[in-house]
C-alpha cells in the first residue's frame, strides 16, 4: 500500500512539470539547444545549462567543449538566455599533457570595448622543460594578444570568439617565434561581468607552470 502512495505521488508531480525549450542568445545564433522540465518559468530564470559546443557550432572536433548560458527569461514555454562563459572538460586537457611534456597555465582577466570583464585561462604545452626567459614570453604574448583581440571587441561578439577555432590558429601563429608548443588551448572562460573603470583587478591576473 505504502508503495502504491509513493509512486500515485511521483507520477502527479511529474504531472506538474513542464518542458521548456531553452535558445542561445540571438549573438550566438539564437537557436534552440536544450529542452528541460520546470515547475514554472519564474523556476527556471537564472537556471544554468550546459551545452557542447559542436551542437551551437556544428563543429564535432568541439565536442569536448561545453559552452555555460544562464536562462534570463521565459516566455510560455521558450527561455532565452545569456553567454557566462565555457569550459574544456578535464579529460581532455590531461590527455593534451603526457610524461615529459610542460603545461604552462595562464590566467588573466580581459576587458572587452563595451567594459565587460572576461576571465580567461589558457593552457600551453610544450615538448620539452623550458627556461624562465621562455615561459615568461610565452604567458606575456598569450595574454597581450588576447587582450588586444578582445578590446577591439563587444562582448557578444567575444562570446562567440572564444569558443571558436580563430583564437586558438591566431594564439598558435603568435608564439611560434618563442617556441614551437605542442597545444595551445582556451580551457576555461568566465564573463564576470560590466565594469565602468577600464582597468582589471590585480587579483584577477595569475599565472603558474606545472612540469607533468
Amino acid at each position: 500500500m505504502a508503495s502504491d502512495r509513493t509512486q500515485r505521488k511521483g507520477k502527479d508531480k511529474w504531472k506538474e512539470k513542464t518542458w521548456f525549450v531553452v535558445s542561445a542568445p540571438s549573438y550566438m545564433g539564437g537557436k534552440d539547444i536544450l529542452e528541460s522540465l520546470g515547475n514554472s518559468p519564474e523556476s527556471m530564470v537564472g537556471r544554468k545549462i550546459e551545452v557542447p559546443v559542436s551542437d551551437l557550432t556544428g563543429n564535432f572536433k568541439k565536442g569536448t567543449t561545453k559552452a555555460i548560458f544562464r536562462i534570463s527569461e521565459c516566455q510560455g514555454t521558450k527561455c532565452t538566455s545569456d553567454f557566462i562563459g565555457h569550459y574544456v572538460s578535464d579529460d581532455y586537457v590531461r590527455r593534451m599533457v603526457r610524461r615529459r611534456k610542460e603545461r604552462i597555465d595562464v590566467v588573466s582577466g580581459f576587458l572587452t570595448n563595451d567594459g565587460y570583464t572576461i576571465s580567461v585561462k589558457s593552457v600551453i604545452v610544450t615538448d620539452a622543460k623550458l627556461t624562465a626567459n621562455k615561459r615568461s614570453a610565452l604567458r606575456k604574448t598569450v595574454k597581450d594578444h588576447i587582450s588586444s583581440r578582445l578590446l577591439q571587441m563587444s562582448y557578444h561578439d567575444a562570446c562567440s570568439y572564444l569558443i571558436g577555432d580563430e583564437i586558438q590558429n591566431e594564439l598558435m601563429a603568435s608564439v611560434k617565434h618563442i617556441y614551437p608548443v605542442k597545444k595551445l588551448e582556451i580551457r576555461k572562460s568566465e564573463v564576470v561581468g560590466r565594469t565602468q573603470k577600464q582597468s582589471i583587478p590585480a587579483s584577477m591576473d595569475e599565472t603558474s607552470t606545472v612540469v607533468a
